[in-house]
């Protein structure tokens, strides 16, 4: 599958900063289709979290979420498992919520106990919608919080 190829060719990609392998400084979460929907409504989360480590360490990071559309249609699976009130489209209620804590989470902060050290989060968030669509609901709820 895809993620295969990806974990075959990413050793490697070589900085051209640096000249080391880029997997020296790269952390990934894979998010495949076939895995379990709460594996895959999780994985942003653990993205993020990770994310946050480094940037307290006074890294710069940045986080790339391919795609949210996936982790939205998680969302909705997992919302309707639990017979939850579903909104547009069937997803629930509370999708808008979801993506903004997602990217309120990105930015720059400066370390607890250590003012001098400081961190950024820069968030890049795919959104696929179905056929193009931009009136579905992920997209106009990423557009709401986000800049293109």
């Amino acid at each position: 599958n895809e993620m295969t190829d990806v974990l075959n060719e990413f050793p490697e990609l070589i900085d051209p900063n640096t000249g080391q392998s880029i997997m020296q400084r790269t952390v990934l979460i894979a998010n495949t289709s076939n895995m379990p929907v709460a594996a895959r409504e999780a994985s942003i989360y653990t993205g993020i979290t990770m994310a946050e480590y480094f940037r307290d360490m006074g890294y710069s990071v940045a986080i790339m979420a391919d795609s949210t559309s996936r982790w939205a249609e998680a969302l909705r699976e997992m919302s309707g498992r639990l017979e939850e009130m579903p909104g547009d489209e069937g997803y629930p209620a509370y999708l808008g919520s979801r993506i903004a804590e997602y990217y309120e989470r990105a930015g720059r902060s400066q370390v607890l106990g250590l003012p001098e050290r400081e961190g950024t989060i820069t968030a890049i968030g795919a959104v696929s919608p179905p056929g193009g669509d931009i009136s579905e609901p992920v997209t106009q709820n990423t557009l709401r919080i986000v800049k293109v």
